[in-house]
């Protein structure tokens, strides 16, 4: 049985945790304005969209599909795009809290050595992580 103590710290902790997303997120929707220009409205769609896609799809499928669609060219020289900037932003803050800063989240999420509850906990993390995304995105970024 957790003692009054042990509840506290609890919420304390996920509190903390909270406010680190939604730093996390603040950064990187202020970053996806000042980048991506125009196609910031591309990028608030993404992120409006992410957690039904992650639902419906899984995690694996969506960060396949952000990472395949996150390769642009303009006259021969590699940018940036909505999708590539979102699988960025998604990959840094999930790898550093499931403790896996060296690979990318896709390639970690598909390697032998991620267990089901890994794989699990990481969805979580991404879904948690994916309503601050969309929070700011909708208030910072230009709507279609």
């Amino acid at each position: 049985m957790t003692t009054p103590t042990g509840q506290n710290q609890q919420q304390n902790r996920r509190r903390i945790i909270e406010q680190e997303r939604g730093e996390c997120a603040w950064h990187n929707v202020t970053e996806a304005k000042e980048r991506l220009g125009e196609k910031q409205k591309e990028y608030r769609s993404l992120a409006r969209r992410l957690n039904a896609m992650i639902q419906i799809n899984g995690l694996g499928q969506t960060l396949a599909f952000l990472k395949a669609k996150g390769k642009g060219e303009q006259n021969g020289q590699a940018i940036q795009t909505p999708h590539g900037l979102l699988y960025q932003h998604l990959s840094i803050w999930v790898s550093k809290q499931m403790g896996n800063e060296g690979k990318s989240l896709l390639e970690w999420i598909v390697g032998s050595e991620t267990s089901r509850e890994a794989y699990r906990r990481a969805t979580v993390e991404c879904l948690a992580f994916g309503t601050w995304l969309r929070r700011f995105a909708e208030a910072v970024l230009k709507s279609e």
